[in-house]
């Protein structure tokens, strides 16, 4: 049976958003020898979205798999990493209104039944974010399957609503930081991928009227 058009294309996004997210994981020695095949499964994950696929021949960074601790510990670790891959560092000019924010991000995870408390991860942190999205683009594609237009329909505002309230809004500035720092490699490659990405699908939202 062919699957319906709406669920496949909610499930090639689902894909995407999780080979972004385990981008940007901690790279212990385990996810190191795992991530040997990223390059090839971003590649095949961007190639699922038509609107992504031209950017599956900018992804020859992620065959690059050497010395990424070495590139994570300098960029996003310590007490005052140079560039800290948290939303909130780049968006709140206070304590508090880095705690209101924080909030909101916990609010929009805790609506559509998530609990990212469980992670041990700040709830702002750029891989959690993108697996957000993908969890969002699963459960549109569950409602879609199910012919949940009313909940297939409530997932992509939720989907447009975190983009342009918080991933989107932040990832330039989280890419313009690396950039003034200077640093090359995989993490500013992947950073300026995954803002092209999240800047596509807040078009395409506002074109749709979400």
């Amino acid at each position: 049976m062919t699957m319906p058009q709406a669920v496949s294309t909610a499930l090639s996004r689902s894909r995407l958003y999780a080979a972004l997210s385990r981008g940007f994981l901690y790279p212990a020695a385990g996810l190191v020898q795992e991530m040997s095949a990223y390059g090839q499964t971003l590649r095949e994950a961007l190639g699922l979205v038509p609107d992504a696929a031209h950017l599956a021949d900018e992804v020859t960074f992620a065959d690059e798999t050497e010395g990424l601790e070495e590139q994570y510990q300098a960029l996003f670790a310590g007490q005052t990493p140079p560039c800290p891959p948290y939303e909130t560092e780049y968006t709140a000019t206070s304590v508090w209104m880095q705690t209101q924010q924080m909030a909101d991000v916990a609010g929009f995870y805790r609506a559509f039944g998530v609990d990212a408390g469980v992670t041990g991860e700040r709830v702002d942190y750029v891989a959690t974010e993108l697996e957000f999205m993908y969890m969002l683009c699963v459960k549109e594609a569950i409602a879609e399957h199910e012919g949940n237009s009313d909940g297939a329909a409530v997932c992509r505002s939720g989907q447009a609503a975190f983009l342009r309230d918080h991933l989107a809004a932040w990832l330039p500035r989280f890419t313009a930081k690396m950039n003034t720092l200077g640093a090359g490699g995989y993490y500013p490659a992947l950073a300026r991928l995954v803002e092209r990405v999240a800047s596509m699908e807040s078009r395409q939202f506002q074109r749709e009227g979400a």
